[in-house]
C-alpha cells in the first residue's frame, strides 16, 4: 500500500506517468528510472504508453509473454525500490459499447493486470469521442471497476482540464459533465491537468475550484514537461518547473508529472521539480543543481549554453552551425545521446497526439 505523507494528506505523493504518444522509454531506462525515482524523493510510477495497444485500442488483447515478463519485471524493481507501481488502463470507446460482454472482457483485463502486483489502476478514459450521456456512463464504468478490486483508482475523464481544445477534438463536452463525474464514490482519485492541457500555471485558487466541482481534492496529471506531439517534439522540455508554488501539493492528492520521450533528460527536470514543489526551491537554482549532480561539466556547460536554443528555438529555428556547436560539446553521456537523436530527428511524434 501507499505509504503516508504528511504534507498531502497521506495519499500519493510526487511521481511519473509515462502517459505519452510517440516514441516509448526502453526497459533499461524504464528501469534506471524507476531505481532513481525515490532517491530524488518520488513516490509512484504509472505505467500508460500511448503506443502500448494492449492498454488502448486492443485493450481486449493481453500483452505478448515477452512483454510481460518486461512488466513483471519492472514491477518488481518499484517493488525493491518501494516505489508504488501502477498501470494505466485506456480502454478505447468502451462508453459506446458497453454491453454485459464487454464487462465481462473488462473484469478478465483488470484480473489479469493484477497479477502484477499493482499497487493503483490507473482507468484512463481521455482521447475519446465525447456523447451527451458521457459522464452517466462513464461514472457507471468507473463504479464497476472499484465494485471489482479493493486496488486504489486513478480515473482520468475525457475533459480533464478546462482547455477548449478537447471541446474542439472530442466533441462539446455536456454542461453538466464534471459535475457528475464528482458524483463518484470518494475514494476514487481523479485526474485533472489544470486550465489548459498543457497548463502553465497551477494555482491553489484553480484547484480549490475544481476541487469543489469534484467533490474532492484533484489528483494533478502535469503535462508541463510533455513534448509528445508533432509540434511539441520539436521542443526539449528542458527547463525549471515554473507556475506551481509549493502549497498546490497541500492542494492535490498527488502529482504525476507526465514527462518527455527522452528519459534520460525527464529525470534532470523532474528531480529538479521535487523540491520546487515541496519546499519551495527557487526553480532555476533548483534545475541547475539537479543538472550538476546528475550530469558532467562539460554537459551542464553545454546547457548553460544551448539551453535557450533548444526550448525555445527547436528544430525547425535551430541553425545547422548551432546544431554543428551543440553535437561538439556533448560528453557521450546517456543525457548527451538523446539530444544527439534528437537533433537527428529521431524523436519525431505523429498526428497520433489528437491535442498538440
Amino acid at each position: 500500500m501507499f505509504p503516508k505523507y504528511p504534507e498531502n494528506d497521506g495519499m500519493f505523493g510526487i511521481g511519473i506517468v509515462e502517459g505519452f504518444f510517440g516514441p516509448e522509454w526502453s526497459w533499461k531506462s524504464r528501469h534506471r528510472l524507476c531505481e532513481s525515482l525515490a532517491v530524488h524523493g518520488g513516490e509512484f510510477y504509472l505505467y500508460a504508453p500511448k503506443r502500448d495497444g494492449c492498454l488502448r485500442i486492443n485493450w481486449k488483447q493481453h500483452h505478448a509473454d515477452e512483454i510481460w515478463d518486461e512488466l513483471k519485471n519492472l514491477s518488481a524493481t518499484c517493488r525493491q525500490s518501494k516505489i508504488a507501481f501502477g498501470m494505466g488502463l485506456s480502454p478505447y470507446e468502451i462508453h459506446s459499447d458497453w454491453t454485459q460482454r464487454t464487462k465481462t472482457l473488462l473484469r478478465d483485463k483488470i484480473e489479469k493486470v493484477h497479477e502484477l502486483d499493482i499497487k493503483f489502476l490507473g482507468l484512463l478514459l481521455d482521447d475519446m469521442r465525447g456523447a451527451l450521456d458521457l459522464a452517466d456512463r462513464q461514472v457507471e464504468i468507473v463504479e464497476y471497476v472499484r465494485s471489482m478490486t479493493r486496488t486504489p483508482i486513478a480515473f482520468c475523464p475525457t475533459y480533464y482540464s478546462d482547455d477548449p481544445l478537447l471541446d474542439n477534438v472530442f466533441g462539446q463536452r455536456p454542461d453538466d459533465y464534471l459535475e457528475k463525474i464528482g458524483t463518484l464514490s470518494n475514494d476514487i482519485h481523479i485526474f485533472w491537468t489544470g486550465n489548459r492541457v498543457i497548463s502553465r500555471s497551477i494555482s491553489c485558487a484553480e484547484l480549490g475550484a475544481i476541487a469543489q466541482v469534484l467533490k474532492r481534492k484533484p489528483f494533478i496529471w502535469d503535462n508541463y514537461f510533455a513534448n509528445d506531439g508533432p509540434r511539441q517534439c520539436k521542443f526539449l522540455k528542458l527547463k525549471p518547473l515554473e507556475g506551481r508554488p509549493c502549497n498546490t501539493l497541500h492542494k492535490s492528492t498527488g502529482w504525476a508529472f507526465n514527462l518527455m520521450n527522452q528519459p534520460g533528460l525527464s529525470e534532470i527536470v523532474f528531480a529538479a521539480s521535487i523540491d520546487v514543489l515541496r519546499k519551495g526551491m527557487n526553480p532555476e537554482e533548483s534545475f541547475h543543481r539537479v543538472a550538476a549532480r546528475l550530469t558532467s561539466p562539460q554537459f551542464e556547460l553545454m546547457l548553460k549554453k544551448h539551453r535557450v536554443a533548444l526550448v525555445e528555438l527547436g528544430l525547425e529555428k535551430i541553425s545547422e552551425d548551432r546544431k554543428k556547436e551543440v553535437f561538439a560539446s556533448l560528453d557521450g553521456s546517456r543525457f548527451s545521446q538523446e539530444i544527439f537523436d534528437w537533433l537527428n530527428g529521431k524523436y519525431a511524434v505523429g498526428e497520433e497526439c489528437f491535442t498538440d
